[in-house]
């Protein structure tokens, strides 16, 4: 039996047009990591959410 082919790195194009998609939609994306499963982008809040759920725990199962 034939081993399976290692997971390969996404090309430089593929890089940049993943980038130029991404940006065309949310023009604050930025790269994060780029690896064999592919390339991650991080978008950065325009603007914090404040409401009276910030920072506690929520679960449905308690309504």
């Amino acid at each position: 039996m034939s081993r399976p082919s290692a997971p390969s790195m996404p090309t430089e194009r593929q890089i940049q047009e993943a980038h130029k998609v991404v940006a065309s939609l949310h023009p604050g994306a930025r790269i994060a990591r780029v690896g064999p499963e592919g390339v991650t982008f991080e978008y950065p809040e325009a603007r914090k959410h404040v409401s009276n759920w910030d920072n506690k725990p929520f679960s449905a199962e308690g309504a």
